[in-house]
């Protein structure tokens, strides 16, 4: 029960020094708003124009740039399930996941990486443990 009563009287002060800290905000606000009714601001009634015709003819747009096709871009360089793909169809018969990585110049997680995506297309088969071949 003295507990109950602790945090009760830890919680009231905790409220009544938000409550002063209100108040001190109030009373700036109300001074503030005084203020700002004895004093008009330099700009107020007249129009200020956002921008001017002059500013926008000087800045030139430059020309979009428009991505390629999706096979010029490929061509560049092949992506890492291709490579991988490339590597099993010469190898003819099942391959490793290590044998691969050296092949490829991949590391081991991009070449399982590859593989998932390989296996999702139906273009690659699991033999057994970390062994792949081609289907087809």
């Amino acid at each position: 029960m003295k507990e109950m009563e602790l945090l009760l009287k830890t919680v009231s002060d905790g409220l009544r020094i938000v409550a002063q800290g209100a108040e001190v905000i109030a009373d700036k606000l109300e001074a503030f708003a005084e203020q700002g009714e004895t004093e008009a601001p330099p700009s107020a009634g007249k129009d200020i124009p956002v921008h001017d015709r002059a500013d926008e003819q000087a800045v030139k747009k430059r020309p979009r740039k428009t991505p390629g096709p999706r096979a010029a871009r490929a061509r560049k360089a092949p992506h890492g399930s291709d490579r991988v793909y490339e590597a099993m169809s010469q190898a003819g018969g099942p391959v490793g996941l290590d044998e691969l990585a050296e092949k490829t110049g991949l590391n081991k997680k991009q070449v399982h990486n590859a593989l998932y995506k390989l296996k999702k297309q139906g273009r690659v088969e699991n033999v057994g443990k970390a062994v792949y071949k081609t289907v087809g």
